[in-house]
């Protein structure tokens, strides 16, 4: 990456996904010059009298009770000005909250269901989220990022396969491996394994200040550091141990898939 007319977009499909999982690339892109977008599909405000008791159990674990989602977006907002990034909510709603359009079932209620497949009544989303993306950017200077979807959550599913539509249509998209999940080495391996043609790794280095950065932003996200990490004073030991690891012992990075010339 050169121009600085390419634009790095970052596609998470929740509010945090794209900070835990890429935060160090992130700033520093925007230190090097670059605008870094993170757009996050699935951010939408649900109906609060509406809600299953799985979607009431996450709130919560989430310690937000009253206006959960508005809460994560300010959240969101904080981690985005710690990278210097450009963001975008969008009103899709979480799984959590989705219902099926004719009989109005939750479509998610346990936490099995949240790493299962995409109910077969949702692949509109695909196109949806792939059109979108289509009509917001230019396959000639937006570079996408987008989830691998290691873990199976169904919201990276979707987002991934959305990606993959705007790959088809000549965008230029590099995966990035779904943190904390990919810290299970057979969950990237399984996540490969979806490939006809896997894609290749490739490791960018990450220097102490961009590392620095990344566990600030993660650390924005208050409600999710006691589900994700135990508690917030493990954020930058498990975030520069993971970080450490993926270097090959040399240095910090992130690591990030790329399909081969087809």
């Amino acid at each position: 990456m050169h121009e600085r007319s390419i634009q790095p977009v970052y596609l998470s499909p929740h509010l945090d996904d794209a900070v835990l999982s890429c935060g160090g690339l992130i700033h520093q892109q925007k230190q090097q010059g670059f605008q870094p977008f993170v757009i996050t599909c699935f951010a939408g405000v649900p109906d609060y009298q509406l809600l299953s008791p799985f979607a009431t159990m996450q709130h919560q674990r989430w310690g937000e009770t009253l206006h959960p989602t508005e809460h994560r977006r300010k959240e969101d907002v904080l981690a985005m000005a710690c990278l210097g990034a450009a963001y975008e909510h969008w009103d899709y709603l979480d799984c959590i909250y989705r219902r099926h359009p004719e009989s109005g079932e939750f479509l998610y209620t346990t936490e099995e269901a949240l790493f299962s497949a995409v109910a077969s009544v949702e692949h509109y989303l695909v196109d949806e989220l792939a059109a979108r993306l289509k009509g917001a950017f230019s396959a000639h200077n937006a570079l996408i990022y987008a989830p691998l979807a290691v873990g199976q959550h169904v919201d990276h599913q979707l987002v991934s396969q959305a990606a993959l539509r705007l790959r088809d249509d000549g965008f230029f998209i590099w995966f990035y491996e779904d943190y904390p999940y990919a810290e299970d080495a057979q969950k990237i391996a399984n996540a490969l394994q979806c490939w006809a043609s896997p894609p290749k790794p490739t490791v960018y280095p990450l220097r102490e200040e961009d590392m620095a950065a990344k566990i600030a932003a993660v650390r924005c996200y208050a409600s999710q550091l006691a589900i994700l990490f135990g508690d917030e004073a493990s954020v930058p030991a498990k975030i520069k141990a993971y970080a450490f690891a993926v270097g090959s012992g040399q240095g910090y990075g992130e690591r990030y898939w790329k399909e081969g010339v087809r």
